[in-house]
């Protein structure tokens, strides 16, 4: 050692020295060295350490425990090749030293399918210091132990290439003499387990990372096999020059016992050593003996000359030549494996021993890191997959064995498990014998790079095949796809596109039920899903005719969405029909349906979308599906405008649903669940505005639903579409529900002319009914129709009880002020965030964690059971995963929601900091994560603010937000450990009705971890640098009146003077949340407004305030893209011409006010907002309030604010034909303005300054 670094102190490019150890080096050190002290050579710790003390621009490696001697110029040589490259990390060829002796070690280039964790790289690596601190910052460099290094070369090589000098640059001492073979098990000794399973959460992570991770179920069913074999399986011995070992082979593949007839087909290569007359002497009708007269085949080449003679059975099982099997169940064992787990392939276990069938180390091979749930993936890992290896012969025969000698089983391996379930038996099936004539016992180092540079191009283009098939799979639905795939279809299935041109001569008919109309179709070709049984036992024995194996041959797919099919269906009702199933058999759950549904409906703005539940179909199949078909044909849909007009709005009245909402812009007034009426059965009807912002309504309604015990969803058709909008109307997203309490009416079972054979789908409910038997198109009249969709509906009475519980709210709020108790605390809280509520959760414990005295570590699952949590086999009423170390523990959560109820909505892994607590709630379970309050409000605010955002400003919004944190917290306490309730709260009169709302509080944990509380995601983001100093500089500051904690509200732009509390909520004013005029000067009196003329002058005129005219750089702090779209908050001017706002607020209102002839002020506050609004019609007078009623009113969406005057233009008779309001700011102005402390912050105001001029007579407290 210090021979080598006498040679790198001496080196000009050696900036400095580290010398890591996990004890005290017992020699002085030169200047240029530093120590570093570490246990583990493959520990976070050490790679956090070095990024932290490297300041040069590469840092060097070398992690092995062995010594190294730099060669000539060896550092200045990597440096140029760094600098040449611009490579992330750079690796050299080296000297191997053994002994006394010396011999080159060259490596081989690494490719993006170098992904096995023992890449030879050698002990020298050149790393770009610049990327070894962002993998230490990042979420991937989570806390290892021993894969840290590993983890990091992933790293490195997707953010950019890692490049191959092929120069001899260093010697390295070699410590492990083993042989090869020997060497080549390591990742399979049980010694290892640990370190196998951080490197494959190191590499899965990768995987996903770069695109190429398999999902568990995503497995293809296997294609039925219908031809005949001579016997069910086959034992294949590809053999050359194997007269030793040979006949043991065949012996051992002979005295299997099965209940099957089975063969043993022997491939002899050209043996020159007696291996084809040996077989010859086993007298034995079961051997076949092959003998190719091709000179050019390998192992891989004999193989598939075997699996494609006749006498191969339908099972192909591996025997090497030099192997045998462990016991005479062997082949039984093999084949049942097949039959049981329907599996492609089936691997066994086998155990090392020498030739004497003596155990050699490591002794039994299970292969355990192959689990059902990431084996494939982890595949990608390892350079073996085990043995014995059995295929079907039939799936052989299509894919074929590469025509090599090295990994050709290997290639097969990936290959299959790309697409189908490769079997696994733990047991010990099979002996490898190892012996001086094996091929492989001990490889020169040429043969072990060709080998090891086969299997990485065999490993880069499974994952490029991966990648891709993920790109095809997560496709975004596209109208314009959809339609090409449908013609593309129709050319090549030349019989379905008869019985779509058939459609064009369809027979229909017009029934009209009162003044609506319903169609009746004769349609022969739906006979067959018409007349369909759907008892249990039928569907049972029935194929699934949307599963990929069952479908013709002819029958094509378009895959969308991740997990969709688009197929075209061959039995159309409407032209285009398509029907869109799960990739994968799942049940008919409308659930699991619910996102895709509403974002299909929207991109495919010219169909009609439509679910029948699993009771409510046809022909009822089980296999999760959707359904489409060209727009315009059903009555429901065709004549919308019809319907549009005879809506009963029902709900949203609830503050959770529309102040959450509206607070963010998303919500248009109109959007809610409304009663459908005029009719022929009762519906529901969902309008939202976009397609991932409404279906939570949609989800809300189905709970409310009555479902029939043992069933797992409420019986219902659906109907969706994009419904086009107007001048003053956005497109918005159409879902008509029909809840359902029968299959098929009474007529359907009837005999004689009693029946009618009606089975009424969503077209059916929608008015479309389908007639496949003639009678029944000539017969049926409208009374008759409109019956048999009322049988199979709920009653009126029925429907009532769903509206009243969609009425129930709870209304126990309690106001900040009313708190008592001093909010002093001895020390940081703890704050508790629900981050999911799931029936199972997937999660990874990065470090040691103890739940119920156990000590946890790694992959875990628990699901809800029984009111209880399942977890390894043990049923718990609460879990709660404690770490076993006070400092850098993080856990994992996969499949994370987030965005929920929003357009952003999505899915993802999540990692966290601290505590995981788990409970039972409703039958699922509710994930909890315990963490310091300052390090959930470094995530909250890196979340929701800019990176560009000032310190000033960070600060003002750390207090703010920590003040409405805690005074969340504390209400909990206050009510007993349950929330405060979500509430709406108004006042009804004849001619009045004011409305406020405010949020819903929550029972069993603090905050939510989504945009409804504060948007809160670990440390699954990288946090901003300088929001962790506003944080930590304002640490336990709240503001407080007097004793209490403020509810520090806050708005967009107050438009000059900011509102009090009253104008917008109850009428319990808070004295910090007062009318603050929004300039700089002295806390004097602020200015308010008292009357209407003080309101026409102000809001007319562009006073000076802070929010008037900040800079674009200054709204990109606290606006986000869409929002700066519009610049004129501070002012604005909405138009309206006399139809446009008579039809708007009729149909907010829901009544007629015939012509609108005044809009008048009866009350404001002192910020100019009104809190209350005279509507003058023709035929109705009502005054409205509060603020954001009456924003809600008199828009689509909702106004900026409600600080506006009304100009009434071009009077006729009394009458305008025109309304302009004239407005102020932007949000309901309460508390701090946004905007407002942007600029006092870019003034020069301090964050003190900025909170005590918005929060009057509120102090500044460090509570700890």
């Amino acid at each position: 050692m210090r021979e080598t670094l006498a040679l790198l102190i001496a080196d000009e490019c050696v900036a400095t020295i580290h010398l890591i150890s996990k004890d005290e080096l017992d020699f002085p050190l030169h200047e240029k060295c530093l120590t570093l002290r570490a246990d583990s050579l493959g520990h976070s710790k050490l790679l956090r350490a070095v990024a932290q003390r490297a300041s040069s621009y590469y840092t060097a490696f070398f992690l092995r425990n062995t010594d190294f001697a730099p060669g000539y110029r060896c550092m200045e040589r990597l440096l140029q090749c760094a600098n040449d490259s611009g490579a992330q990390m750079v690796y050299a060829d080296h000297y191997s030293v053994k002994g006394e002796t010396q011999e080159p070690s060259p490596k081989i280039d690494y490719m993006e399918g170098s992904v096995r964790d023992d890449f030879d790289f050698g002990g020298l690596w050149l790393v770009r210091t610049d990327s070894l601190q962002q993998f230490v910052a990042s979420e991937v460099s989570a806390r290892y132990r021993y894969a840290a290094p590993y983890a990091l070369r992933l790293f490195l090589s997707r953010e950019g290439s890692i490049f191959h000098l092929n120069e001899l640059l260093y010697a390295e001492v070699e410590t492990d003499l083993r042989k090869s073979g020997e060497k080549q098990f390591d990742y399979v000794n049980p010694a290892n387990r640990e370190v196998q399973l951080e490197n494959e959460r190191a590499c899965t992570e990768h995987l996903r990372r770069i695109g190429a991770w398999l999902a568990p179920d995503e497995i293809d069913d296997l294609p039925n096999d219908n031809d005949t074999y001579p016997v069910e399986a086959s034992v294949i011995i590809p053999v050359r020059n194997r007269v030793r070992t040979i006949v043991d082979a065949v012996k051992s593949a002979l005295e299997q016992q099965a209940d099957f007839a089975y063969n043993v087909i022997v491939v002899d290569n050209h043996s020159t050593d007696g291996t084809a007359e040996a077989v010859q002497a086993l007298v034995d009708e079961r051997v076949v003996l092959l003998q190719p007269t091709r000179m050019d085949l390998g192992i891989g080449g004999c193989w598939d000359y075997a699996i494609r003679h006749a006498s191969c059975g339908r099972y192909a099982v591996q025997l090497d030549s030099d192997d045998l099997y462990s016991g005479p169940d062997t082949l039984q064992r093999i084949v049942e494996a097949f039959r049981k787990q329907r599996a492609a392939m089936v691997i066994g276990s086998y155990r090392m021993v020498d030739f004497d069938l003596q155990t050699l180390p490591p002794g039994l091979i299970a292969h355990r890191e192959w689990t059902a749930d990431n084996g494939r993936n982890n595949a990608l890992r390892i350079n073996g997959l085990g043995a014995p290896r059995a295929f079907s012969t039939a799936l052989l025969r299509k894919v074929g064995f590469p025509n090599t000698s090295y990994g050709e089983d290997y290639a097969l391996g990936l290959a299959i498990s790309r697409h189908f379930r490769i079997g696994r038996i733990y047991d010990e099936l099979y002996l490898c014998r190892r012996w001086d004539g094996n091929s492989d016992a001990a490889l020169p180092i040429d043969k072990i790079n060709k080998n090891n540079l086969y299997k990485d191009r065999l490993r880069t283009l499974e994952i490029e095949a991966r990648k891709e098939i993920n790109r095809l799979r997560n496709r975004k639905v596209s109208q314009q796809d959809v339609d090409t795939f449908f013609e593309h279809q129709l050319k090549s299935w030349e019989e379905i596109s008869t019985r779509f041109a058939e459609l064009d001569e369809i027979r229909t008919r017009t029934l009209q039920v009162g003044d609506h109309e319903m169609v009746v179709q004769f349609n022969p070709r739906r006979i067959v899903s018409t007349g369909a049984k759907i008892d249990k036992r039928t569907l049972k024995a029935r194929p699934c005719f949307l599963c990929d194996r069952n479908r013709p041959a002819e029958q094509t797919d378009w895959s969308i969405e991740g997990s969709y099919h688009v197929l075209v269906n061959p039995f159309p009702i409407l032209p285009r029909h398509l029907t869109i199933p799960t990739r994968r058999h799942r049940p008919q759950l409308l659930s699991a349906l619910l996102p895709a549904f509403g974002r299909m409906a929207w991109e495919m703005k010219d169909y009609l979308v439509f679910y029948n539940g699993a009771r409510c179909g046809a022909s009822a199949p089980d296999h999760a599906h959707l359904q489409a078909g060209q727009r315009g044909i059903v009555p429901i849909e065709r004549d919308w405008k019809y319907y549009e007009n005879n809506l009963e709005k029902i709900y949203p009245l609830n503050a959770t649903e529309e102040a959450d909402l509206a607070d963010l812009g998303y919500v248009n007034a109109n959007v809610g669940i409304y009663l459908l009426k005029e009719h022929a059965c009762p519906a529901f009807v969902v309008r939202g505005c976009r397609t991932d912002c409404d279906y939570h309504l949609l989800r809300k309604l189905i709970d409310t639903l009555p479902c029939e015990e043992g069933q797992e969803e409420p019986d219902m058709n659906l109907l969706a579409w994009r419904q086009e909008g107007g001048p003053i109307e956005e497109d918005h997203i159409i879902f008509v529900l029909f809840p359902r309490k029968k299959h098929r009416p009474d007529c359907y079972h009837a005999e004689g002319k009693n029946q009618l054979l009606v089975s009424p789908g969503a077209l059916d409910m929608g008015g479309l009914i389908i007639t496949p038997r003639e009678e029944d198109f000539e017969r049926i009249t409208s009374k008759a129709a409109a019956n048999i969709l009322k049988e199979v509906s709920l009653s009126e009475s029925e429907m009532a009880q769903i509206v009243r519980k969609l009425h129930r709210v709870r209304d126990n709020r309690t106001n900040a002020s009313e708190q008592s108790g001093k909010c002093l605390l001895d020390k940081e809280p703890i704050v508790s965030v629900g981050i999911m509520h799931e029936e199972c959760v997937d999660f990874f414990l990065n470090v040691p964690y103890t739940a119920k005295g156990i000590t946890a570590e790694g992959a875990q699952h628990v699901e809800c059971r029984d009111g209880g949590i399942l977890w390894n086999d043990n049923l718990y009423s609460e879990l709660t995963f404690v770490p076993m170390e006070e400092t850098g523990a993080t856990f994992r959560l996969e499949n994370v929601a987030i965005g929920k109820d929003f357009h952003w909505n999505r899915r993802e892994a999540q990692t966290f900091p601290g505590t995981l607590h788990i409970v039972v709630d409703e039958d699922k379970l509710v994930v909890i994560n315990h963490v310091p309050v300052e390090e959930y409000l470094v995530s909250v605010i890196s979340s929701e603010m800019s990176a560009t955002s000032s310190l000033e400003l960070l600060k003002a919004h750390a207090v703010v937000s920590r003040s409405w944190l805690l005074a969340q917290m504390k209400r909990r306490i206050d009510n007993g450990g349950h929330g405060g309730g979500g509430f709406f709260s108004f006042v009804r009169k004849e001619d009045e009705f004011i409305r406020w709302y405010d949020r819903e509080d929550h029972t069993l944990f603090d905050v939510c971890a989504d945009d409804h509380c504060q948007r809160y995601q670990g440390i699954t983001r990288a946090t901003s640098p300088l929001v962790a100093e506003a944080v930590r500089a304002t640490s336990g500051m709240v503001l407080t009146d007097g004793e209490a904690l403020c509810d520090a509200r806050f708005s967009k732009c107050c438009g000059g003077i900011t509102e009090q509390y009253s104008t917008c909520w109850d009428n319990k004013d808070e004295s910090y949340l007062q009318a603050v005029r929004d300039t700089a000067g002295e806390y004097e009196a602020p200015q308010r407004i008292t009357s209407e003329a003080e309101a026409e002058q102000w809001i007319r005129n562009t006073p000076q305030a802070f929010c008037q005219a900040p800079s674009a750089e200054l709204l990109s702090q606290v606006l986000n893209d869409y929002d700066r779209e519009t610049p004129d908050f501070y002012r604005w001017r909405v138009e309206y011409s006399q139809e446009q706002l008579a039809e708007l607020i009729s149909r907010k209102r829901e009544e007629d006010f015939g012509d609108i002839i005044d809009l008048v002020p009866v009350e404001r506050g002192p910020g100019g907002h009104l809190s209350k609004l005279k509507i003058v019609g023709s035929k109705r007078t009502l005054t409205i309030g509060k603020e954001l009623e009456i924003r809600r009113t008199l828009s689509e969406t909702h106004l900026y604010s409600s600080a506006f005057v009304v100009d009434k233009e071009d009077v006729r008779d009394g009458i305008p034909m025109r309304f302009v309001l004239h407005g102020a700011g932007w949000g309901h102005g309460v508390g701090m303005c946004q905007i407002g402390a942007a600029v006092m912050s870019d003034q020069g105001f301090p964050y003190d300054s900025i909170l005590l001029h918005y929060y009057r007579g509120a102090e500044i407290t460090r509570i700890y």
